[in-house]
């Protein structure tokens, strides 16, 4: 095992080390090629400013010798001499282009200079063709000052760069017709010696024309075309290459960089393989501590899960050949107790001693909790003795053992399962050994308990309800009803109370009773306390002047968004939230009453009522109705439904309703089922109350149709007549 892992250091860190090599020289060659273009850029970008410069000078020649009143008027009398001396010697003499042409406006070459003398004369260059690309090019070109327009042709002197502009009067220039004017030609060809000049004005030495040749890679450098449209050459140069000058000067300094790297490394790579065969002996001691428990010496949780999934394990659970014990020591906390923990360690220990000599040599014994043990057998011989192996581990610790003196006797709860070999997992067969023994612990059976299908119904059904819940919401299983809760002075409906109903195409109709805490155990009751809410908004709304109360689950509570998830489908349905009641239970406020308070708290800033439900039922005392902002106390119908029949439940609901009285807390009786019980809590002066008796539970259709047969009095039953009773007389002020 050391030598693998030594072989895997050595190669990572070696592969590291050529790795960082290598990126630090493409880094370095990338910056290089990086510098070369951008300089090969700027190149370009100069070459093309220099281009577009001998464009604008050869215009501005064109310009100045054709928007000139003189010359325009030489021309229309004829007057040769006058030209020639005034335009030729331009030519000629100063020889600031190499080509001049005059061109008549009925398209006839009048007059021409050119040089150097070997050069292609005016009337060679100037081809009918070329005359009337001329004239197509100066046709769109107002008459007027800087007009001129420029291009190339191809002769066979070389390229010429060539401006025209018509010979125009100034004077005239805004009346006459371009078409009567003649036009003027005049450019010069980029020769090698131009274009050298040129080019060393941007550090270029060999900039130069090249023709285009359709053999001849093109590149990127910037191409020509003539009048006609055709590409006839590519200005092309050298690039010049500063990064490979900066390559050449930091190559030395890199590479001797890299190689101390490189010797560094190798060094730390040495040390680490050294470092890794010294350690290897005791990571595989360290190994088999991780999977052996300090107390005992057996085999602990850790290597018990790693056994029960190795693939021999999972293949004899497959077939049929394994087995699971799983035992747990009764009443070890009252050892603890007695004696401290280190005398609970010596009876560990000495537990496991004695079950280890009752166990067969080849069971895998293990120690996986505090006082908890687990035996795996494999085999079919293992399993037909599994039975008689748990049988004797209960029965192995009849005597008692002696721990400082003093002497206990203690007792276990073991189950067992065995693999059916159909394709059971070892996951499995755990859970099932497990679930025998709680049931051993539970039943407080003084033998072994095998596991057998019938341990799974209160356990799977629930699992069953919980895979149910997840799409009931989307199968639209789910439905609300509403309960009226009525002032029991008048016996009008001044409120409804929203009860979530489940009628499962699996199961049928499911009481909340069953479903409600599977729901609160998957968090599925968080959607179902969105459904229910957001139903009552959308129903709500058909009857206004009538609250609502809601159940609210724990569960629910806690979550942190809560509260602004019930603000926020209030404000989508336009329901302002001082129309809810949130009926919560004692339990929340036992068990965190400083988590209640705030967020009870943030919900009744927000504007919502608060109920405290089944009040009575639990730790309720007089302290909770002090900390917290109820508006509600709803007494439990257990102690309605011996209201008239027991006098300390009589005594009781008396109480609270003072109690309500006194703190200015609204009461509601639930649960009224007789005409007596009725007519007892109006004696009692109950602000309000609820049950079968006065109205069942019902859909939303049907408390509208009940609201709309009531009328504005929403009475629901006719005034009972009561001796002593005052209709109308409350001694609560407090309104629902």
């Amino acid at each position: 095992m050391s030598h693998p892992i030594a072989g895997r250091i050595t190669f990572n860190l070696v592969a590291g080390i050529l790795v960082t090599v290598v990126t630090v020289i493409a880094g370095v060659a990338w910056m290089a090629f990086r510098q070369n273009d951008q300089a090969a850029e700027q190149t370009r970008t100069m070459v093309m400013g220099g281009v577009d410069a001998m464009h604008t000078r050869v215009q501005g020649l064109a310009n100045d010798y054709s928007w000139w009143e003189e010359a325009f008027d030489a021309y229309q009398r004829g007057d040769e001499g006058w030209i020639e001396a005034n335009i030729g010697t331009g030519i000629v003499d100063t020889q600031i282009a190499d080509f001049l042409a005059i061109i008549s406006p009925d398209r006839e070459l009048r007059y021409g200079w050119w040089t150097p003398a070997d050069a292609p004369n005016s009337q060679t260059v100037m081809s009918p063709e070329l005359i009337a690309k001329i004239e197509e090019l100066i046709r769109t070109a107002p008459v007027e000052n800087n007009a001129a327009r420029s291009s190339y042709v191809q002769t066979e002197a070389g390229t010429l760069l060539f401006a025209v502009a018509r010979i125009a009067p100034v004077s005239k220039a805004g009346t006459v017709d371009p078409s009567t004017l003649p036009v003027l030609v005049m450019g010069f060809y980029l020769s090698s010696q131009r274009l050298s000049e040129l080019g060393r004005s941007f550090l270029i030495d060999d900039l130069r024309l090249q023709p285009e040749d359709a053999s001849h890679p093109a590149g990127d450098f910037p191409e020509i075309r003539d009048v006609y449209g055709k590409v006839v050459g590519r200005f092309v140069w050298t690039p010049p290459t500063p990064g490979f000058a900066v390559l050449r000067n930091v190559v030395a300094p890199i590479a001797g960089g890299l190689l101390v790297f490189c010797l560094i490394a190798m060094w730390t790579v040495l040390r680490a393989r050294r470092l890794a065969l010294s350690q290897a002996l005791s990571e595989r001691q360290a190994v088999e501590a991780a999977r052996t428990d300090s107390l005992t010496g057996l085999t602990n949780r850790f290597g018990f899960n790693e056994l029960s999934a190795s693939p021999i394990f999972e293949a004899a659970c497959a077939g049929g050949e394994a087995a699971i014990v799983y035992l747990d020591i009764n009443g070890f906390k009252s050892v603890n107790d007695s004696i401290g923990h280190q005398g609970g360690d010596e009876l560990v220990s000495m537990l496991a001693d004695r079950l280890s000599m009752i166990l067969p040599p080849d069971a895998r014994f293990a120690r996986v909790g505090g006082d908890e043990f687990a035996v795996a057998l494999t085999g079919r011989a293992a399993l037909g003795g599994v039975a008689g192996v748990a049988s004797a581990m209960v029965h192995a610790l009849d005597q008692p053992f002696t721990v400082a003196g003093f002497q206990f006797q203690v007792t276990a709860a073991v189950g067992y399962a065995i693999s059916d070999g159909g394709d059971i997992t070892p996951g499995e067969l755990l859970r099932r050994a497990d679930l025998a023994m709680y049931q051993a612990k539970n039943a407080a059976e003084r033998d072994a308990v095998p596991y057998h299908p019938g341990l799974e119904t209160g356990a799977l059904h629930r699992k069953r309800l919980g895979m149910a819940l997840r799409g009931a919401i989307e199968a639209n299983e789910m439905s609300v009803v509403y309960q009226p809760i009525v002032r029991a002075t008048d016996l009008a409906i001044v409120s409804v109370e929203a009860l979530v109903r489940w009628d499962s195409k699996e199961f049928g109709r499911v009481s909340p009773v069953d479903f409600i805490p599977v729901a609160e155990e998957t968090g599925a009751i968080h959607d179902i306390g969105k459904f229910v809410f957001q139903r009552a908004c959308q129903d709500m709304i058909d009857w206004p002047g009538l609250k609502m109360s809601i159940n609210v689950s724990p569960a629910q509570l806690r979550d942190p968004s809560f509260a602004n998830d019930l603000g926020a489908i209030a404000r989508r349905h336009d329901v302002v939230p001082n129309r809810f009641k949130l009926e919560l239970t004692e339990g929340l406020l036992v068990r965190n009453p400083t988590i209640a308070k705030r967020k009870l708290a943030r919900l009744k800033s927000m504007g919502f009522g608060l109920s405290l439900d089944d009040f009575g039922t639990g730790f309720s005392s007089i302290g909770y109705l002090r900390q917290f902002p109820f508006d509600w106390l709803k007494i439990d119908k257990s102690f309605i439904s011996e209201l008239g029949s027991n006098p300390t439940a009589n005594a009781l609901i008396q109480s609270m309703i003072a109690l309500g009285d006194a703190m200015d807390i609204a009461v509601v009786a639930e649960g009224i089922e007789t005409v007596e019980q009725l007519q007892l809590l109006r004696l009692l002066q109950c602000e309000f109350v609820q049950g079968y008796y006065l109205a069942k539970p019902m859909p939303a259709s049907e408390i509208s149709a009940l609201l709309a047969k009531l009328g504005e009095t929403r009475r629901i039953l006719p005034e009972l007549e009561l001796p002593g009773f005052e209709p109308g007389r409350s001694v609560l002020t407090a309104q629902f």
